[in-house]
């Protein structure tokens, strides 16, 4: 069966997004396999995520996401902006105000211009995932651990994902090794994300991520949030900084008042095409 998309990205992060009105009735139950073909970079169009956008009703646009592996997401944030962004051009949605529904999942998404889209982070957590963190002079939340002989500071954020953040002067280093090596410890639980973090003004952070062989490639909004949340607690930022990433800068604020992030980049078409998809035996 053809199946009409659209290729999208935001910082370089790139999805691949079906129109669940204008796809074949029975795309819906060839979601995992059609993911794992589609996003595949060799054999496929490529890309980091899958969406598929719903039927939009009452302010709420549902989605569904997979990850290049075919498996199912709770949310993906760069997602879910992809597809605030599409169905507000489109109409599917007639305010720039939503609600992004993916599962149990509810994302807050606002469409800022022709460009950019602002989505509800959520509020952050310990490294445990048992209490919010809010910013305090009279709590330390960074930790230490050693790798190959090296001490390495770092700070535990879960915004969904857990994550390890860890400052850096510089990225001269080597960052793959380095990130393996200390995702490698047993004190991060599989899944671990590494963000590392240079500090470039109080207004100013560049981001490297890093994902293991064989996960679902890096969710950078999730991570740049993790990046302010942590700069703050440890004093380096104020609450609002652009985080420079190698795609694209995004402007990430953290509210004082009700401790929720809100993330604002940018979301742009890359073309547009239609994929032959014929379902193999069994699928």
């Amino acid at each position: 069966m053809e199946i009409d998309f659209l290729k999208m990205q935001g910082c370089g992060d790139d999805v691949v997004v079906l129109d669940g009105a204008r796809v074949p009735a029975e795309t819906p139950k060839h979601l995992p396999s059609l993911a794992r073909r589609i996003l595949n970079r060799k054999f496929g169009v490529g890309g980091n995520t899958l969406v598929m956008l719903g039927i939009s009703a009452g302010g709420v646009l549902p989605v569904r996401c997979f990850d290049p592996e075919g498996d199912e997401l709770a949310i993906s944030c760069n997602g879910a902006r992809c597809a605030a962004r599409y169905g507000s051009d489109s109409g599917t949605v007639s305010t720039n105000d939503f609600l992004i529904e993916c599962g149990a999942q509810k994302l807050r998404a606002q469409i800022i211009d022709s460009a950019h889209v602002r989505v509800d982070m959520g509020t952050p957590f310990s490294g445990e995932k048992t209490a919010e963190i809010r910013e305090s002079l009279r709590e330390s939340f960074t930790r230490a651990i050693l790798v190959q002989g090296r001490s390495v500071t770092y700070t535990p954020i879960s915004l969904g994902r857990s994550y390890a953040m860890i400052f850096a002067p510089d990225f001269s280093f080597p960052l793959r090794r380095t990130a393996r090596e200390i995702a490698a410890q047993p004190d991060f639980p599989d899944g671990t994300g590494i963000g590392f973090v240079q500090v470039q003004s109080r207004e100013d952070l560049r981001l490297r991520t890093w994902n293991a062989p064989g996960e679902a490639p890096e969710d950078e909004c999730a991570c740049a949030s993790a990046a302010l949340v942590a700069a703050v607690v440890n004093g380096f930022t104020d609450r609002e900084v652009f985080v420079h990433l190698p795609g694209g800068n995004i402007f990430v604020q953290w509210e004082e008042s009700d401790n929720r992030i809100w993330l604002t980049g940018p979301v742009a078409y890359v073309f547009t095409g239609t994929y032959d998809y014929t379902p193999a035996s069994g699928e």
